[in-house]
């Protein structure tokens, strides 16, 4: 039986896209610390390498100055605090940066979905 983690929770314009933002992010919960791996899990190795993330503090439960995003990494993480954007600024270790739409944990799948598709297609 699928459960809600099997679900899709990302997607990315194509590479040759320079369309802002460029993805798109479901997490399934409101903890940065947590959710975060699982976007480093799903994060498509040739589009780069992340340094660090800027996120926006109202999407969040915890604020966390760094996180473990696996294989024994961790990540700075930073934001502003004012900033309400629903969105994550990914700093890449090339220098570019990525913006991806966070939507959110309470969104109905069938609404996510939708989104998601959007940046999926090309």
């Amino acid at each position: 039986m699928a459960t809600d983690r099997d679900l899709p929770r990302f997607a990315m314009h194509p590479a040759s896209d320079q369309q802002v933002p460029h993805g798109a992010w479901w997490p399934a919960s409101r903890s940065l610390e947590t959710e975060l791996s699982d976007l480093f899990a799903r994060w498509p190795a040739d589009a780069g390498r992340v340094m660090r993330v800027l996120y926006s503090p109202p999407d969040w439960d915890d604020h966390p100055r760094s996180v473990a995003v696996g294989q024994g990494r961790r990540v700075k993480t930073g934001c502003f605090p004012d900033d309400d954007t629903r969105q994550l600024t990914l700093a890449m270790m090339n220098g570019t940066r990525r913006v991806i739409t966070v939507i959110g944990p309470d969104t109905s799948p069938e609404s996510a979905a939708g989104i998601l598709a959007g940046f999926a297609r090309s």
